[in-house]
């Protein structure tokens, strides 16, 4: 039986079809059960995708519905938490980030640029909450993921080149900067940014837009970034 998400827990869930296809495909060790509504219309290819857990998959609605809460959900996989250790490799690395959408659309950006690892900082939005891998689109079972308490722990993991996106009179244009690889793309809280006194470690960076807005939202920022730095990897 399927129980409330608990934060502090060891297991979380995948929300949908899709993104529980993705658990299933990337992390299929991890999964610990399936739960199907009795709604939900079985395929082949489905069949074929949860063959490799085919003994962990049940129907229930009440289990579904207790987890789901939308009426429109019809599959929910429960799934074994995973943290890796840090590797020094170019990544992401969110400070403070609060909120679960955003963290998780972010993930899924990441993977479309091919930025495998994600390092979040500090107090943080949770990223196995179920609205986190919903918002991710089950990119989420596909990176490596890092925690760190503070940013002098992170610093000291890290001593790399750091792009951090800040506002700040010596940040460099976006499109001016050349990455050095391992490096490390570092953006703020979606509300105050990162610290002014973080400019110094390492590299400030602008994106230059239109004084008709105020800023970038986080996902876009980290979106347009990665664009950036990564372009030349896809042509």
């Amino acid at each position: 039986m399927f129980r409330a998400y608990d934060k502090t827990g060891d297991v979380s869930y995948a929300l949908g079809a899709f993104p529980t296809m993705e658990l299933v495909g990337r992390r299929p060790d991890d999964v610990t059960a399936i739960a199907l509504h009795s709604r939900f219309r079985m395929t082949k290819e489905v069949e074929d995708i949860l063959a490799p857990v085919a003994d962990k998959v049940y129907v229930s609605d009440r289990d579904v519905e207790r987890i789901a809460k939308k009426g429109n959900t019809f599959v929910v996989g429960e799934f074994r938490k995973r943290y890796a250790p840090f590797v020094s490799e170019t990544h992401v690395t969110l400070v403070r980030p609060s909120d679960a959408g955003n963290l998780g659309t972010i993930m899924r950006t990441m993977l479309g640029f091919g930025v495998r690892r994600l390092v979040v900082v500090g107090e943080a939005a949770d990223v196995y909450d179920p609205r986190t891998v919903r918002a991710s689109m089950g990119a989420v079972f596909a990176l490596d993921v890092s925690l760190f308490s503070s940013w002098e722990d992170y610093a000291a993991a890290f001593d790399g080149q750091k792009y951090l996106f800040m506002l700040d009179p010596r940040s460099r244009p976006l499109g001016t900067v050349e990455a050095a690889e391992p490096c490390a793309f570092v953006f703020g809280n979606e509300g105050s940014g990162l610290p002014p006194g973080l400019a110094t470690a390492g590299t400030p960076v602008i994106i230059p837009h239109s004084r008709d807005i105020d800023s970038l939202n986080l996902p876009q920022a980290v979106a347009i970034g990665l664009y950036e730095f990564t372009k030349t990897k896809f042509n």
